[in-house]
């Protein structure tokens, strides 16, 4: 049986997206609720600030929807999740177990105030954080040792391997979906560098319905295709496509391009130090961690070697099956049902 869970802190305001879009913002954007009710068979309530539904409910049990924030927590509620910040303890949840979800890598003194006050006075109970750079980032911001218990890690950002999964994958065509402003350019110059070599190389360039006013210069090895929303054509671009050249300019705790990308059997390329997908990623085995100067060399040397390029695919895949929703959801369940034995909610 799955457990009642709410879901707070979401500040986007759900009538402002597009009709069409409001279910598949919590399956490709929030992803965590719907995929924890998904795959773990949980009830999950997402609190909006303006906005309620009636739901999903999953054939194998479970369910997910919208309710006002304004509302208390549904009676019985196991777990509250507060996105990204500490939201307080809402009426109803008091005895719930507290969790926060921390997608960031660094903190301001407010934030690092509030959740210190709500851990010490036993109303915050665990932080899901990424593992490794993220873990000891998120400890070091925190002031605390990298191994309490306190930081949960592990379960927060899966991967759905049926949707992306491997298609045509032409390592002369490479990708780029992501917003621009996460290093670019430096995947610009190297897809120009690569065809100077060899005129076949492509770079197809997207990124999030969301990113608005970037523009992108005329080259022969570009193929841009603006603002592409999460579905089936974003997919097939993650199947055909064979290369991710993903030049991070900064250290992140997690890259949801990557994990896509892997799980569709793209090689992902990574720059070292740069947070948790440089240790996550293993170098020349289900991608490639290297200085960025060196991917020329690589990309070409993957594209003459059809077998290596096979091989670190196929890893690439069997990792991000290792790590997708289902696995995660699970651990998610497992660990927190643990942390519930003994509670009486109310």
């Amino acid at each position: 049986m799955g457990m009642k869970i709410s879901f707070l802190g979401v500040q986007r305001r759900y009538r402002e997206l597009e009709p069409s879009y409001r279910d598949l913002f919590n399956k490709y954007h929030l992803e965590v609720p719907y995929y924890f009710a998904r795959d773990g068979h949980n009830d999950v309530v997402i609190a909006t600030e303006d906005y309620e539904d009636g739901g999903i409910d999953f054939p194998g049990g479970g369910s997910v929807r919208c309710a006002l924030a304004s509302r208390p927590a549904p009676a019985g509620t196991d777990v509250v999740i507060h996105f990204r910040r500490w939201c307080g303890v809402i009426p109803g949840s008091k005895s719930s177990i507290h969790l926060l979800m921390s997608q960031d890598h660094s903190f301001s003194s407010d934030w690092v105030d509030k959740v210190t006050a709500a851990r010490r006075d036993g109303r915050l109970h665990g932080l899901l954080c990424f593992p490794t750079w993220h873990r000891r980032n998120t400890a070091a911001e925190l002031r605390i040792d990298e191994r309490d218990d306190f930081l949960i890690d592990g379960m927060t950002f899966g991967v759905d391997t049926e949707t992306y999964r491997p298609g045509a994958l032409d390592p002369k065509k490479m990708l780029w979906a992501s917003d621009p402003g996460r290093g670019f350019w430096e995947a610009f110059s190297l897809s120009r560098d690569l065809w100077r070599t060899d005129g076949d190389f492509r770079l197809h360039v997207c990124w999030p319905d969301y990113v608005r006013g970037v523009s992108m210069p005329l080259a022969p090895w570009l193929s841009v295709h603006k603002n592409v929303q999460n579905g089936p054509r974003l997919w097939e671009f993650f199947g055909d496509c064979g290369i991710l050249p993903y030049t991070s300019s900064f250290r992140e705790p997690s890259s949801r391009v990557c994990r896509q990308a892997q799980a569709a059997g793209m090689v992902v390329l990574y720059p070292p130090a740069m947070g948790s997908p440089s240790e996550l990623i293993r170098h020349n085995v289900d991608g490639i961690v290297a200085p960025i100067n060196e991917w020329p060399e690589l990309i070409s040397g993957i594209v003459r070697d059809h077998e290596r390029f096979t091989t670190i695919s196929a890893a690439a895949r069997q990792l991000a099956i290792s790590e997708n929703w289902e696995v995660q959801a699970q651990r998610f369940n497992v660990r927190v049902r643990a942390m519930t034995t003994g509670r009486t909610t109310t």
